[in-house]
Parts: C-alpha cells; sequence; structure tokens
C-alpha cells in the first residue's frame, strides 16, 4: 500500500510558488478558491516543468516529483 505524503496548503498563488520552488515540500494544496486564468497559470509554470496537478475534494494539489525548479517569477 502507499503511503500519502502529507501537504502542505497555500493561501494564494505566490505562495504556492514559493513553497513548491523551496525544495521542502512535494506536495501543494491550493487552499483558495483558484480562478482559471491562475489555474493555467501554475499548469503553465509547473506541470511543463513535470509537476502534476490532481483534483482532492474540493481542492487542488500539485505534486512534485525530482526535477529542476522552474523558472523564477
Amino acid at each position: 500500500m502507499k503511503r500519502h505524503e502529507p501537504h502542505t496548503t497555500a493561501h494564494n498563488y505566490a505562495e504556492a510558488c514559493n513553497l513548491l520552488r523551496s525544495g521542502y515540500v512535494k506536495h501543494v494544496r491550493l487552499g483558495w478558491n483558484v480562478e482559471s486564468d491562475e489555474f493555467f497559470r501554475i499548469a503553465s509554470d509547473w506541470c511543463d516543468a513535470g509537476a502534476r496537478i490532481v483534483k482532492e475534494d474540493d481542492s487542488f494539489v500539485i505534486t512534485l516529483k525530482g526535477f529542476a525548479i522552474p523558472r523564477q517569477h
């Protein structure tokens, strides 16, 4: 059985990016009402670099695998 790692919750786009860039967390829950423009911006910035976004309950979770950190904004 696969063990789930805990999620760290971000409360806005900037906080999500900072957490993901930190290298300390692999799973970030988007803990705010993500608008479509923000969602596509996150997908463009992170999924192109190999991250995965999944819907869990009422929020999205970005999961990082072992890869280089995307460009800094």
